[in-house]
């Protein structure tokens, strides 16, 4: 059993980051692999998860610090500890590289971020239908066995893979159906058997669950299916939630990035940045040049942040007044955009007065 630190410099090692102990690993597949991360006592809170959340973790290759978002496989109210799964992709630098970690190995992980989870006001009368496809599987898998856990709901899994071999979580799956038979409905739909999931095939499995909430990851156009078949059908936008992954620029491309959205902010000057943060308004001070996390950092706002490069969306706050300038986004949707939602590790103010509120 070896044990492999990653070796980061102080300067790497970011103040968000910790290193978690790898604990157990799973072969789920030929191809994916879970990891389960010892989480000490001193850290559960922060390590403290909702269903359907994500972890981040930093990965030293090449001389370079990748980020890479994986979701939890693990429920907060049935599992003791998180676990992530990973499937190899070809050519991805980080799946392969976390497809050989080992038990006893130390990774540098973000705590968990994500908004693909269930709103606690849910009405539990009402189905809920997750759509997983391939690796997509994970964060539905979060949801499904908590609420499995916690209340009756209706749940009907549509499960889309390659082949049988490919499927994650085969076994757990089996035992859950047999444990919640009345609750749980799953029907896999494999590509060597039925082909690719077509808007057909969508509409007659959502028969029986109108009006349900929706929760779909997994490949681009399976995810694209499914939702235009859903708004199609008549679905409530706002019930229909989406999860959709993007590997972020390497830091020197991250870097030129900052350097070309600082000097092109450079010119505006904020006289007021009123911050609405749980309950309370903060008027503070915003230096030219700086995003709205680094002016309430700089005040000492404890304001929600993980990676802080745009892409796990822990930062999205609401402009309530006044423009700001975002100039990386590979979170929001542009429903979100139009309602005033933004990322304040991404945003800078272009007005006198800004005022934001993060989510309570």
């Amino acid at each position: 059993m070896g044990t492999r630190q990653q070796n980061l410099t102080p300067a790497e090692h970011t103040t968000a980051s910790v290193s978690l102990q790898v604990c157990a690993v799973i072969d789920e597949t030929l191809d994916a692999r879970s990891l389960v991360l010892d989480v000490p006592p001193a850290l559960r809170e922060r390590f403290r998860y909702k269903p359907g959340q994500f972890l981040s973790f930093r990965v030293p290759l090449a001389g370079k610090l990748l980020t890479r978002c994986y979701s939890m496989a693990s429920s907060p109210l049935a599992d003791a500890l998180p676990k992530v799964t990973v499937k190899r992709v070809d050519g991805g630098r980080v799946s392969n590289w976390m497809n050989e970690v080992q038990v006893g190995d130390w990774l540098e992980v973000l705590p968990p971020a994500g908004h693909f989870c269930l709103d606690p006001q849910a009405d539990t009368e009402k189905p809920l239908v997750l759509f997983g496809g391939g690796s997509g599987i994970t964060p539905v898998f979060s949801i499904l066995k908590s609420v499995l856990h916690s209340s009756r709901r209706p749940i009907k899994l549509i499960y889309a893979n390659r082949d049988e071999a490919s499927v994650i979580f085969k076994d757990e799956l089996c035992q859950l159906i047999k444990a919640h038979p009345d609750q749980l409905h799953v029907v896999h739909v494999l590509d060597s058997v039925q082909g690719f999931l077509t808007d057909h095939q969508v509409r007659h499995l959502l028969r029986g669950s109108a009006g349900g909430d929706y929760f779909i990851c997994g490949p681009g156009p399976f995810m694209d299916t499914v939702e235009r078949t859903l708004l199609a059908v008549g679905e409530a936008a706002e019930r229909i939630h989406v999860e959709r992954f993007v590997s972020p620029p390497d830091p020197d491309e991250l870097l030129a990035e900052e350097a070309v959205a600082r000097a092109a902010a450079m010119d505006s000057q904020c006289e007021a940045l009123i911050v609405e943060l749980d309950g309370q308004q903060h008027e503070i001070a915003c230096k030219p040049g700086d995003t709205l996390l680094q002016s309430c950092k700089a005040a000492g706002l404890d304001v929600p942040s993980s990676c802080e490069e745009g892409f796990c969306g822990a930062c999205m706050c609401v402009v309530r007044e006044g423009e700001v300038q975002l100039a990386r986004n590979d979170v929001l949707t542009p429903k979100e955009l139009a309602d005033g939602w933004t990322l304040a590790c991404q945003s800078r103010p272009t007005g006198a007065r800004v005022r934001l509120k993060f989510p309570d």
